[in-house]
């Protein structure tokens, strides 16, 4: 939590609530700025706070860090209102002679330190924001190069299983075509053989006692079966 720019920021807008809130002897002027600035520092926060509700599981906060920031989102909110009701609003027909006033009492030299305080003050917020949205957007680039990187080391391993069973499969079909090649020269030399005893008397007699052999085997075999 300490490394998180949400708290960070929380912590300025914190101390620019109770510094504002003590508003004895405060010019309006000051009152209008400083709540302005924190109006804005809260439009910074409720802008982190819609980003990561969008897609919690990446920036790794839990529902119950949501809703605290969303409660504390909204208590300054009705502090500034309220403050803004009690002094601002509430002093809107004297802006006039408080200006007058504040113009008549400070010399040039301290109106013109003052608005480079504020100029200061705002430039300082305003890159307080930036850095607060340019954290959370490295933090959803890192999260989604992680899952790029996961689905890539995914693919890699697809490929590498894919490349060991078409090796498998290359080798199965190599082992097939030797023994079909092995099949086809032992058929070749069976039908050269037949082809020589048919040529020769002795092979043809040869040939019909095997044939008669076999007749005889099939007869003796079925003769088994069928007698009780």
């Amino acid at each position: 939590a300490a490394n998180d720019p949400f708290y960070s920021l929380k912590a300025e807008v914190e101390t620019a609530v109770k510094q504002v809130s003590n508003t004895h002897g405060k010019p309006l002027r000051a009152i209008e700025d400083a709540l302005q600035r924190i109006g804005w520092d809260i439009e910074m926060l409720q802008e982190s706070i819609d980003r990561v509700e969008g897609n919690q599981a990446k920036f790794g906060i839990s529902t119950e860090e949501l809703e605290s920031r969303k409660g504390f989102v909204r208590d300054v909110k009705a502090q500034v209102n309220f403050i803004r009701a009690e002094t601002v609003e509430g002093s809107r027909g004297t802006v006039k002679e408080q200006r007058e006033s504040l113009l008549g009492k400070n010399s040039k030299a301290e109106r013109q330190a003052a608005a480079s305080a504020a100029i200061e003050d705002d430039n300082e917020r305003f890159l307080e924001g930036e850095n607060l949205r340019q954290a959370l957007l490295i933090q959803e680039q890192d999260d989604t190069l992680d899952d790029l990187g996961k689905s890539v080391a995914r693919i890699g391993e697809m490929s590498l299983n894919i490349s060991s069973e078409l090796k498998e499969q290359e080798s199965i079909i190599d082992d097939l075509n030797d023994r079909t090649d092995y099949t086809v020269n032992n058929m070749d030399d069976v039908n050269k053989m037949v082809a020589s005893m048919l040529k020769s008397k002795e092979g043809r007699n040869q040939i019909c006692l095997i044939i008669m052999l076999t007749l005889g085997l099939i007869t003796v075999t079925t003769l088994i079966f069928i007698l009780p």
